[in-house]
C-alpha cells in the first residue's frame, strides 16, 4: 500500500494553508532518505553554527585596533595617506595609541620629509602646520586645502567638549597641472634643492581626487567621532579615578601636558641639526613659548637648551666614533654653526673637547668618558 507523506503550501491566500498529500504518493525509502539528508544538513548546520560562535568569541578587537581598522580600511578603499596630529593629548592616553599615531605620523612621506630637512623650508612647514590647525579651531568643520607648496588635502577636526583634540589629514592631492609642477621646481630651485627630483617626489606622492568626496566625508565622521568618544572615555575614566570635582579639567590638562613634551621631544630629536628657537618649538607645539620653557624644565628637570645640546653632543660623538669629518663638518652636522662653540659646549658636558675625545676613542675605543 502507498504511503503519502503530508506536504503544505501557502494558498493565494496568506492565512489559508493548502494540504497535497492525497496529490504527491511517496515510497518509503524516498521518506528515511529524506529524513537521513534532513538529519546531516542539520548536523552541517551545527557544524555551521560553531564555527560562526568560535569566530565571534575568539575574534574581538581593541578600541585602537578598532580604529585602526577604519583607517587602514579609508587608505586602501580610497587609496590615500592619512595622517594624524595630536593636540590635546589623545595619542597619551594610552601606549597603544601612541604607537597608532606614530604610525600615522603627520605627514611622514618622501616628499615632506625632503623639504623638512632644508633649514629654510622648515620653519615654513611647522608655519602652514599652525594655520591648518588654527583654521581647524576657527570653523569646526572640514575642509580641503592646499600647503604653501601647493599639495591639497582633506582636513577633518577631531572635537570633544568645544575643545579640539586631534586633526586627521587626508591626502595627498595635485591636478598635476603644468602649472602646478612649474610651481613646485620653482619653490626647489629657490631653496637650493634639485628641480627635476624635486619634482619626481612631488608626482610619487600625490594624485588626483578620483572617488566620491561624499563617500570618504561619512567614512571620516565615522572616525572623528570615534577618537571623540575614546578621548571624552579617557578624560572620564581618569577623573573617576580622582574624585575630585575639578579632576575633569585636571584630566584634560595632564594629557594636552604630555601631548607638548611628547611633540617638543619628537621635534627636537628629528631636527637637532637645524636652527630651532624656542618659538619655532612652541608653534610646532601649538602652546605659548613661556608656558612651553616652564612646562620642560618641570617636567624633564632640564631647561630645552641644555636638552638639545645634550642630544646634539651624543650626535656628535657618534660622528667622532664612525667617521673621519673633521670638527667643522661635525659641528655644523649636529646644528652648530659656530665650531668654537661647539668645542665648548662639547667640552662642559663630555668633559673632553672633541678632538681629545676622538683621539682617547681611537686609542682605546672601550673607555670612553661619559659625564
Amino acid at each position: 500500500m502507498a504511503s503519502y507523506g503530508a506536504i503544505f503550501s501557502l494558498g493565494s491566500d496568506a492565512h489559508t494553508i493548502t494540504d497535497l498529500s492525497c496529490r504527491v504518493p511517496l515510497k518509503k525509502d524516498s521518506v528515511c532518505c529524506a529524513e537521513n539528508n534532513l538529519k546531516q544538513g542539520n548536523n552541517r548546520k551545527g557544524e555551521d553554527m560553531e564555527k560562526l560562535h568560535k569566530v565571534l568569541r575568539n575574534e574581538t578587537a581593541s578600541q585602537i585596533e578598532t580604529l585602526h581598522y577604519l583607517l587602514a580600511g579609508i587608505m586602501g578603499k580610497y587609496g590615500v595617506r592619512i595622517n594624524l596630529n595630536d593636540i590635546a593629548g589623545i595619542s597619551k592616553m594610552n601606549s597603544q595609541m601612541d604607537d597608532l599615531f606614530n604610525l600615522y605620523n603627520y605627514h611622514n612621506n618622501s616628499f615632506c620629509n625632503t623639504v623638512k630637512r632644508n633649514q629654510c623650508m622648515l620653519p615654513l612647514c611647522v608655519k602652514a602646520k599652525n594655520a591648518t590647525i588654527s583654521a581647524c579651531a576657527r570653523q569646526s568643520k572640514p575642509f580641503y586645502g592646499k600647503c604653501y607648496l601647493g599639495i591639497g588635502e582633506f582636513y577633518y577636526p577631531v572635537w570633544f567638549a568645544e575643545q579640539l583634540v586631534a586633526l586627521i589629514c587626508i591626502g595627498q592631492f595635485s591636478d598635476r597641472s603644468a602649472k602646478s609642477l612649474a610651481f613646485v621646481r620653482d619653490e626647489a630651485e629657490k631653496h637650493g634643492l634639485e628641480p627635476a627630483a624635486y619634482e619626481a617626489e612631488y608626482l610619487n606622492v600625490t594624485k588626483e581626487i578620483d572617488f566620491s568626496v561624499s563617500d570618504l566625508n561619512r567614512d571620516l565622521w565615522a572616525v572623528c567621532n570615534y577618537m571623540s568618544l575614546f578621548y571624552h572615555n579617557g578624560i572620564l575614566q581618569q577623573a573617576l579615578k580622582a574624585e575630585l570635582p575639578e579632576a575633569l579639567s585636571s584630566s584634560k590638562d595632564y594629557y594636552q601636558n604630555k601631548a607638548i613634551i611628547s611633540a617638543a621631544l619628537d621635534f627636537l630629536k628629528t631636527n637637532y641639526a637645524s636652527s630651532i628657537s624656542l618659538d619655532l618649538l612652541a608653534n610646532h607645539c601649538y602652546c605659548n613659548p613661556t608656558y612651553l620653557s616652564h612646562l620642560f624644565k618641570k617636567e624633564l628637570g632640564v631647561t630645552i637648551t641644555d636638552y638639545l645640546n645634550n642630544h646634539r653632543v651624543e650626535r656628535a660623538k657618534h660622528l667622532l666614533d664612525i667617521t673621519d669629518l673633521n670638527i667643522t663638518q661635525i659641528s655644523q652636522a649636529v646644528g652648530f654653526n659656530d665650531a668654537s662653540y661647539f668645542s665648548k659646549v662639547f667640552a662642559k658636558i663630555q668633559g673632553d673637547n672633541p678632538t681629545a675625545y676622538r683621539t682617547r676613542t681611537k686609542n682605546n675605543p672601550s673607555q670612553t668618558k661619559d659625564n
